[in-house]
């Protein structure tokens, strides 16, 4: 008998998988290492600032080779990232983190004291809430809106940091909040994290305007982002969410995959508070920002279908309940509105023979401003033309058109233009990111080069931006101690008459004994009526200053205060020859109608009325 084998079985073909090509792994460590590398640049090149070379051009010159080295990898790695076929991972939050540190840590690291005079005047609350334990609404309108001067007098009382250093690192941590709000709301619009980091690197480099130093806006900005994104969040998902089918159907939303889902925890009821108690803080910390957030947040409820739609009206009623209290003083102090296109034309600055390119340089933020604002059309008309993503236009459009027309009605006279383009700004970045930064379509060579010419022009305008006007942004450590000095050391009702406007002032807790009422900033000697006929010579000079010291309110006792912050306001605006100014500043410490009275470094005190 023969035994028969079992044929055998037929193999199995198996697919073998083709591991990506050594050459290719490199790829992964584009990121961190590009990051890490450019973050060494970046420590190595402060050691190389010379801050006396800072000119018409800023900080930029005096910035070395290595800083713009860091700078330009750091927005390489980002766009390469965003523009690359590999998935977007969170790794992207390194570049992002550098690039902040780079634009708004330089010049905390590099200069002695806080950036921005007019920081000083937040401190003065803090330091009087410290000393006081509670606000005086009668003093000025930061006790009327106090909410960001409790929370820094707390993180003092909490880490014992003093105030004048956590406003020292205010500017980048606030613009990293600022950042990671972007992020979160805009990932009300989309899932994808290539649109998400795409916009907030365009929010980042568009964001000149120096709003996130040591003041309320600065966290209230954030934190309305914050509300916007919950309720977002609370939408349902596509044409359910739009509140007009007329509407939906004239703006068709193709039907992408990264449309965001609803959140249970903002559509529940405990989402709805987590809102109402971030509206609540920015009422209470900054007069602007809760309208500009009540008016875009019922613009979400009108185009879409929120959970709790009727949150506007809360915010109106909270808002209402803050401004009773404050109306006393707000009533008799300002002007709630103020209508004109006035509103919208730039603040100036009195420019008499102004540094060499300086005014070359403040091209520069009015060109990326510009450069924006065309990106913005482009991105709406490719969204309506080619992708049929017109639905996707309507929500981000009619956030950026609600500061846009606000602007016109604000009492902030013409620096509102700069706060109408702060908060349509994350809005404008989400247009714009979305056509460059989408990578559901085909990476066209077109695409790519449009998208890294984007955000190498903005990076580039970016620049003179935030650094030209560095001579009236830095401040002196002599010029802080002087300003001090007077309100501690002088009786109430003392009047500073400084030089120049950029003079910091009231940083301490005895700020109120020596404020104008209904003032904010002072106007210094070189704004005043007639001094440009005056500043010829300075035996003229020294005439005029004795008659607005004969002329300043009150019965108290004037004090002039010269120092680093007129030298540099001399320089930058050309208001006079420095020659003239330095002979004026010797004709004062000779002249027996001033009084020196305070002297360190270059900064003077001088009474000249008893």
């Amino acid at each position: 008998m023969t035994a028969h084998t079992a044929p055998a079985p037929p193999p199995v073909v198996v697919a073998a998988r083709h591991a990506a090509p050594a050459w290719h792994a490199w790829r992964a460590w584009v990121v961190p290492v590009g990051s890490l590398l450019a973050f060494a640049l970046w420590l190595w090149s402060l050691r190389g600032v010379e801050l006396e070379e800072t000119g018409g051009w800023g900080l930029l010159t005096a910035l070395p080779g290595s800083w713009y080295a860091a700078f330009a990898l750091t927005v390489l790695v980002h766009l390469w990232a965003l523009l690359s076929r590999r998935p977007v991972s969170h790794l992207l939050v390194a570049p992002q983190v550098l690039l902040v540190a780079i634009l708004f840590a330089t010049t905390a690291l590099v200069y002695d004291v806080p950036r921005y005079p007019w920081t000083y005047k937040h401190i003065g609350v803090v330091e009087y809430l410290l000393a006081n334990g509670t606000v005086d609404r009668s003093i000025d309108i930061y006790h009327n809106f106090p909410g960001f001067f409790y929370l820094a007098a707390g993180l003092h009382r909490l880490t014992g940091i003093p105030v004048q250093d956590v406003a020292q690192w205010a500017q980048p941590t606030l613009a990293l909040v600022a950042a990671a709000a972007v992020y979160w709301v805009l990932g009300g619009l989309t899932t994808s994290r290539r649109i998400r980091y795409g916009g907030v690197l365009l929010y980042t480099l568009g964001d000149w305007i120096g709003q996130n130093y040591f003041a309320p806006q600065a966290l209230a900005f954030p934190v309305a982002l914050f509300v916007l994104g919950g309720l977002l969040r609370s939408v349902p998902p596509g044409i359910e969410g739009m509140r007009f089918a007329r509407l939906a159907e004239r703006f068709p939303t193709a039907a992408d995959d990264d449309l965001p889902r609803p959140s249970r925890f903002w559509r529940s009821r405990w989402g709805a508070v987590v809102m109402v108690v971030g509206f609540v803080y920015v009422v209470v910390s900054h007069p602007l920002s809760p309208m500009l957030l009540l008016a875009q947040s019922t613009v979400v409820c009108v185009l879409l279908r929120p959970a709790r739609p009727w949150l506007p009206v809360v915010f109106l009623a909270i808002e209402e309940a803050w401004l009773l209290q404050a109306w006393p003083f707000l009533h008799s102090t300002y002007d709630l509105f103020d209508f004109g296109f006035h509103n919208v034309a730039p603040p100036t600055v009195p420019i008499s023979d102004p540094l060499e390119d300086y005014e070359t340089a403040l091209w520069g933020a009015r060109l990326l401003m510009v450069m924006v604002a065309l990106l913005t059309v482009w991105g709406v008309l490719a969204a309506v033309a080619w992708r049929g993503r017109a639905g996707r236009m309507v929500v981000p459009l009619g956030m950026v058109a609600v500061p846009l027309a606000l602007v016109l009605g604000q009492p902030y006279g013409n620096e509102g233009i700069f706060r109408a383009y702060l908060f349509a700004l994350p809005w404008l970045a989400f247009v714009i990111a979305l056509q460059l930064f989408d990578g559901k379509p085909a990476w066209t060579p077109e695409r790519r080069l449009l998208a890294t010419l984007a955000g190498a022009v903005m990076a580039l305008l970016a620049l003179p931006a935030n650094f030209a006007s560095e001579l009236s942004y830095s401040v002196a450590a002599s010029d802080v101690a002087a300003g001090e000095w007077f309100e501690e050391e002088t009786p109430e009702g003392s009047v500073l008459l400084p030089f120049a406007f950029s003079f910091p002032v009231w940083s301490t807790a005895d700020y109120p004994h020596h404020l104008p009422r209904a003032r904010e900033g002072l106007e210094g000697i070189a704004a005043q009526p007639g001094f440009p006929e005056a500043a010829t010579d300075e035996t003229r000079l020294l005439a005029f200053t004795r008659d607005l010291c004969a002329q300043q309110p009150g019965t108290g006792p004037v004090y002039v205060a010269v120092g680093p912050s007129a030298d540099d306001h001399v320089r930058l605006f050309g208001v006079a020859k420095l020659y003239v100014y330095r002979a004026y500043v010797h004709a004062l410490e000779t002249d027996p109608a001033f009084t020196p009275v305070f002297a360190e470094g270059q900064t003077r005190l001088f009474r000249c009325r008893a």
